[in-house]
């Protein structure tokens, strides 16, 4: 009876040892996977994070001496004018909401904008925001369920966007989004701009 004691014991304590092993190996496999393969989606991202999970090819060095630019107050001066409706005096865009990073190059791992099309009447491309030109700024309303800002509200833009089929180019910066209380999220962004001559 000892000598089945004494096996029952060793088998439970071996039984123990490989749980804690197995444990400790997939804790172990958990800590080194990159923060960027465990993000889901790349709303989730703080600015702060985004800059963090970048390597320096990437744009890292661009988030260290950029200045936060707020327009908010621009953008609710467009939105209590404008609503969200559809007016004549909003130019639809499709924007690629994605981080362009300084060489220019879209990182569809981050948040930002990479890409703006300015739709064309005949074009088959499906716009997802509407663009307003107030106090020299270019407003942009996303109208989808998708836009690039981060968690805590910015909109980043590594390298200046060249808007195609319009003649603005936006200028490169970390953007301040608005938060709408009503909706509980951020629902416009207002960035610089120039013309091209």
């Amino acid at each position: 009876m000892n000598k089945f004691k004494i096996a029952l014991g060793a088998t439970a304590l071996a039984v123990a040892a490989v749980a804690i092993v197995a444990c400790s190996k997939e804790k172990e496999q958990q800590q080194q996977t990159p923060a960027v393969q465990q993000t889901a989606e790349p709303h989730d991202y703080t600015l702060a994070e985004m800059a963090e999970a970048m390597s320096w090819e990437e744009g890292k060095a661009f988030f260290e001496n950029q200045p936060v630019k707020d327009y908010t107050s621009v953008c609710e001066k467009v939105l209590n004018e404008c609503g969200f409706a559809e007016k004549e005096a909003g130019l639809p865009y499709v924007i690629s909401w994605v981080f362009r990073q300084p060489n220019e190059q879209c990182n569809v791992n981050v948040p930002g904008s990479c890409l703006v099309i300015r739709k064309k009447e005949n074009s088959s491309l499906q716009a997802n925001a509407l663009g307003y030109f107030e106090d020299g700024k270019l407003v942009i309303i996303p109208t989808t369920g998708e836009d690039g800002f981060t968690a805590d509200g910015f909109l980043a833009i590594g390298a200046p966007i060249e808007v195609q089929y319009d003649s603005i180019v936006i200028h490169d910066g970390v953007y301040t989004a608005y938060f709408d209380e009503v909706l509980g999220r951020y629902v416009a962004v207002a960035v610089d701009y120039s013309i091209v001559e």
